[in-house]
């Protein structure tokens, strides 16, 4: 996937906040929650930042294994590139830094626990630190996540939708159901999601357990995932 200028605004007010200390190690957590994106400018640029500033980006595209991104992070520090090389070849070191998953785990620990009418900005850290944790395919706060899910309102849980497409399983499809039902930004997607790992369809029994306004829900998600283009 190229890195791409989707939520340029959000990634420029964290690139700014690396430059300060105090906000640098959450602005970082943040811009790899984002995953592989950079507004337009911030190449343009790199001469011009801070020497910190620069080191970083560089560790937030270290582990970015795009074309793009190894250009950027080969200006940013030489040989960095054929570092990235060397650990995600085929000697199947991990790619990803050793304490991300520790940081996103502590981040959950420090925010208060979800709840309908909580702030937006708490929303989103949680929802970010969820979604950095199941782009690393880590099934450590899957409990959270539910929890997550079932609490907030329909206007909070985009970040916790993509979270569950890419970790959740038959459990989540109640509650995804109930929010897609409120037309939830991505609650569909992500049954749909959920369907296909699962192999799901309208005769298993995780949708034939659901109450019949939910099972109708899911059975639309899993014949828009059939109807979908064949690979």
């Amino acid at each position: 996937m190229p890195i791409v200028a989707s939520r340029a605004d959000e990634i420029r007010r964290r690139i700014a906040e690396l430059g300060d200390p105090k906000t640098r190690a959450r602005a970082i957590l943040r811009l790899k929650a984002l995953g592989p994106r950079v507004p337009p400018h911030v190449e343009h640029g790199l001469v011009r930042m801070a020497p910190e500033v620069r080191a970083a980006i560089a560790e937030v595209l270290r582990y970015v294994d795009t074309a793009d991104a190894r250009a950027i992070l080969r200006r940013l520090v030489p040989g960095a590139s054929e570092e990235a090389d060397d650990t995600t070849g085929t000697g199947g070191a991990d790619t990803t830094p050793r304490d991300l998953e520790g940081e996103a785990l502590n981040e959950l620990r420090a925010l208060p626990p979800p709840r309908t009418g909580e702030a937006a900005s708490i929303s989103r850290k949680r929802g970010e630190a969820h979604l950095i944790l199941a782009r690393m395919g880590s099934r450590l706060a899957r409990k959270d996540l539910l929890t997550c899910l079932a609490a907030l309102g329909a206007d909070r849980g985009r970040l916790y939708c993509e979270a569950a497409a890419l970790i959740g399983d038959a459990a989540f499809l109640p509650v995804l159901a109930g929010r897609a039902a409120a037309q939830a930004d991505g609650a569909s997607d992500a049954i749909v999601a959920i369907a296909a790992r699962e192999k799901l369809t309208a005769r298993s029994k995780a949708i034939k357990e659901l109450e019949p306004g939910l099972r109708a829900i899911a059975v639309r998600a899993i014949a828009a995932q059939a109807d979908g283009p064949k690979a």
